[in-house]
């Protein structure tokens, strides 16, 4: 269980980084980006899979 849960957090934190390059990339410089609340909330939500696996429920 603990695995799936590092794994699925990395997916996460991976498209959140994808989707952070890809607007960087695109928005004119000295912008917001315009995807910017998606992107926090999928770094935590990765952050949180990631770190639930070591939670000794899961050990």
């Amino acid at each position: 269980m603990s695995l799936f849960l590092v794994l699925s957090g990395m997916v996460v934190l991976i498209v959140a980084l994808v989707l952070f390059l890809r607007g960087r990339r695109d928005a004119p410089q000295g912008t917001p980006l315009p995807n910017g609340r998606a992107l926090v909330l999928l770094t935590l939500l990765g952050l949180m899979l990631a770190l639930a696996s070591q939670l000794p429920v899961f050990r």
